[in-house]
């Protein structure tokens, strides 16, 4: 038996070992195995547009077999072990997917409508131990197949299996269900209010549905792990690096629309010397306007295409498939000629152009401004992966582009070497970021009844001063600090905050600290610990406090604007223009709560902080920022962007392809 599974074994090898893998897929599934231990049963896989799911999926099949003991991976009835779930119900996606799995012999293909047949017909005495499920997004659409009915099964009738959740954009599946029921809860507080039973029976129901449907069940200690790909890797952030994201606001993202941006992306289409095509996205309905406009242009209308099938307002023989619009480019690039291709609100996210395609790409046209995973599973989604062309533009939602860079940025530096736990963390970081580059949201598919904008609550806006560090000299009880500055705000904030720890004689090693009264209210204190020090899963929009002070002093250092309001992050109804001062202490005395490896920091850590500045080593150091002038123009910004009018109904699934009329918008 011995013998005969070293040979199972070794072919199971060489499928990870063959150039079909590249090593960062392997890495990352290796990653996302490893998290199941400690009664780990979920996990959550992020990873960039088309950097290589189906090559993680395939190697997670492959760490499954190998998995087995020898006398079950002996056994040929016990072969088919591994489960792949397609959320979509799209025959060409599972084709796709059959494909690039054929090598992972205990593997079985299916989708979420035929799950259960899947089951029956195909693990007969041997249940799954394994099911991924590719697109995870999609599961918080209300329109989508929802998650209960997987946990069902593996709660009630398969309490062993394990599952992966693998997306670009997994923010929905982890937030989306929660979400709902949060609103459902409201709704169901208003009804208790009105005595209305049958508003509060709908929303009980909601909320009962949506507990069902989080991939955050507790019981499945669900983790995260993030993908990191190869530096040979092309995606948003390098597009972004290389200023090739042009933005788009309401006014000039309507192709229609005649805008300097419109007027651009024309021109370098002309302009370009040999094959290349450009990819257009317009809302449904305006397919063929926009084909108009182009042939008014001087671009052959038989060089146009429009990808899709019973779009709204397009002829039959105007429509065009994906399979068609590739033997089109095939030939084009035969003949050295040049292509557009037009798409709607709508297109699916799984169109995989090639290599081939992406290195011909001119250039992209989004009109989407709904999420940023619309946006990012959208065009310039379908230009991102391994490929040379770094020279294609990109015209769509700068800021949500920025925001998945700075999400992405996150995940890379919190669990890319490791699976992390802290969700709540991950939400409160997701919601800064929103705010921070005034995006509507995260998710694609999320549909919340009743959602409402976020409103900005820190409005009156101020620009930082200055800085300056010193070293707590806790010890020293007469210690002068005149000899770091002379302005008397920061010098009574030291000597306030000093006090907060000797008080009470010798400074003692504490969980919690504030600064309360009147006379010390006009002061913001971040009492910097172990686990908030350089724990990235307790990193905010700007990092962890010891990568945001770095940060926003090397800012100042250069001269640069930095918002005093980014500095003080108030919470729980504090505002900005009430902080005259705002400080980072760095100590030793200062302990998390959290159950965490490092609850304190280290008096190394204290030192490398207090040498980075240049003032002597000490066990406790303060980073004090002076509130500088108000700033009009950004408190303008903001004020308008709170009379906006609340956002009412649901965003809209903009990233797969349907075969149904589309609505305009």
């Amino acid at each position: 038996m011995i013998e005969k599974a070293t040979k199972l074994r070794n072919l199971v090898h060489d499928v990870l070992t063959s150039k079909d893998l590249h090593s960062h897929q392997v890495n990352a599934a290796q990653k996302t195995f490893e998290a199941f231990k400690e009664n780990v049963r979920a996990v959550v896989t992020a990873a960039e547009m088309q950097a290589g799911k189906s090559g993680i999926a395939l190697a997670l099949c492959c760490l499954q077999r190998l998995s087995l003991s020898d006398e079950a991976i002996c056994d040929r009835k016990q072969l088919k072990d591994t489960l792949y779930l397609v959320t979509m119900p799209d025959t060409a996606l599972k084709e796709q997917a059959e494909k690039d799995l054929q090598k992972a012999k205990n593997v079985v293909v299916s989708n979420f409508i035929n799950f259960e047949k899947a089951l029956d017909n195909e693990f007969k005495g041997n249940p799954p131990k394994l099911i991924i499920i590719d697109e995870c997004h999609y599961g918080s659409n209300v329109s989508a197949v929802r998650y209960s009915k997987v946990f069902d099964y593996l709660e009630q009738e398969n309490d062993s299996c394990k599952v992966v959740f693998i997306s670009a954009t997994p923010f929905g599946a982890l937030y989306g269900a929660e979400t709902e029921y949060q609103e459902a809860i409201e709704l169901q507080q208003e009804a208790e209010i009105e005595n209305d039973d049958i508003k509060l029976k709908d929303a009980q129901e909601v909320a009962a549905s949506a507990l069902k449907d989080s991939i955050l069940r507790r019981d499945f200690n669900t983790r995260l792990v993030f993908h990191k790909t190869s530096d040979e890797y092309y995606g948003v952030r390098e597009m972004l690096a290389n200023s090739k994201v042009k933005g788009l606001d309401d006014e000039t993202k309507n192709f229609l629309y005649p805008s300097p941006e419109r007027a651009s992306f024309v021109q370098q289409f002309l302009n370009h010397q040999g094959m290349g095509w450009s990819l257009i996205r317009v809302p449904a309905g305006f397919a063929m306007d926009a084909k108009q406009f182009l042939t008014s242009q001087g671009i052959d209308e038989h060089s146009i295409y429009i990808l899709g099938n019973s779009l709204s307002g397009v002829p039959e023989d105007e429509h065009c498939s994906i399979e068609r619009f590739k033997q089109q480019f095939e030939d084009a690039l035969m003949f050295d000629e040049k292509l557009i291709a037009i798409t709607v609100a709508g297109a699916r996210a799984g169109i995989n152009f090639g290599a081939m395609m992406k290195n011909n790409l001119i250039s992209t046209w989004d009109s989407t401004v709904a999420s940023v995973a619309a946006v990012v599973q959208a065009n310039i989604g379908r230009a991102c992966g391994y490929h040379g062309n770094n020279a294609s533009i990109h015209y769509t939602n700068l800021n949500a582009a920025e925001a998945y860079g700075a999400i992405l940025d996150h995940l890379e530096s919190t669990c890319s070497d490791h699976a992390a736990s802290d969700f709540e963390g991950l939400k409160e970081f997701f919601e800064d970021v929103c705010q921070e580059y005034q995006v509507n949201g995260l998710d694609v598919g999320l549909t919340v009844k009743y959602k409402k904008r976020r409103p900005i609550g820190d409005v009156e806006t101020y620009k930082t001063d200055s800085y300056v560090v010193v070293p707590g000299m806790l010890f020293d009880e007469d210690h002068d600090f005149t000899t770091y500055t002379n302005n008397p705000r920061l010098l009574d904030a030291i000597k306030i905050i000093r006090n907060e720890y000797t008080a009470k004689g010798a400074p003692t090693v504490r969980s919690s600290r504030a600064l309360r009264g009147a006379k010390k209210n006009w002061i913001k204190a971040h009492w910097v610990n172990g686990d908030s020090f350089d724990n990235p899963e307790k990193a905010r929009a700007d990092g962890t406090q010891r990568e945001k002070t770095l940060k926003y002093t090397d800012m100042l250092d250069k001269g640069e604007y930095l918002e005093y309001n980014r500095v003080v992050a108030p919470g729980s109804g504090e505002l900005s223009e009430n902080k005259a001062v705002t400080a980072a202490i760095f100590s030793v005395y200062n302990i998390s709560r959290r159950k965490v490896a490092k609850k304190l920091m280290s008096t190394e850590d204290v030192w490398a902080m207090c040498d980075h500045f240049n003032i002597p080593r000490d066990d406790t150091m303060m980073v004090l920022y002076l509130r500088g002038a108000y700033d009009l123009d950004r408190t303008l910004e903001k004020k308008e962007h709170n009379n906006l009018p609340e956002q009412t109904g649901q965003l809209s699934d903009e990233s797969h392809f349907s075969d149904k009329v589309e609505p305009a918008y």
